[in-house]
């Protein structure tokens, strides 16, 4: 019987240099990012090893490297992770990345500015 496995990490905390305006790639901002990669599971594949599913440390890792890069939109950082994701996990057959900047140059009350991307 066909199952579903999501293996995710939830708001990874890094600051990186995204944005459009001076300020924000000059002194930078809090980010939180929350990746998931869905994967095919069946039962017959139990015990489970590391080398069929996703790395929690690579993940991470993944994450960071990517936030590292700047950009001027969050939809390209989103495009990024999928992209980087995609390529480490070609088994995934599907996920969804969330970014989160904490502290947008919004003259505006709020947690956080985001997007969202799911496949």
């Amino acid at each position: 019987m066909p199952m579903k496995w999501t293996i995710a990490l939830d708001r990874v905390r890094v600051h990186a240099f995204h944005g459009l305006l001076p300020q924000e790639t000059r002194v930078g901002n809090m980010f939180e990012v929350s990746v998931e990669v869905q994967m095919e599971a069946y039962e017959a594949a139990y015990p489970i090893d590391i080398a069929s599913t996703v790395n929690y440390a690579e993940l991470a890792a993944m994450v960071k490297a990517v936030m590292a890069e700047p950009e001027g939109l969050l939809e390209n950082v989103a495009l990024k992770l999928r992209s980087a994701m995609m390529r480490q996990w070609p088994q995934a057959t599907g996920g969804k990345v969330k970014v989160a900047k904490l502290t947008p140059p919004i003259p505006a009350q709020m947690a956080s500015a985001s997007v969202a991307l799911e496949w």
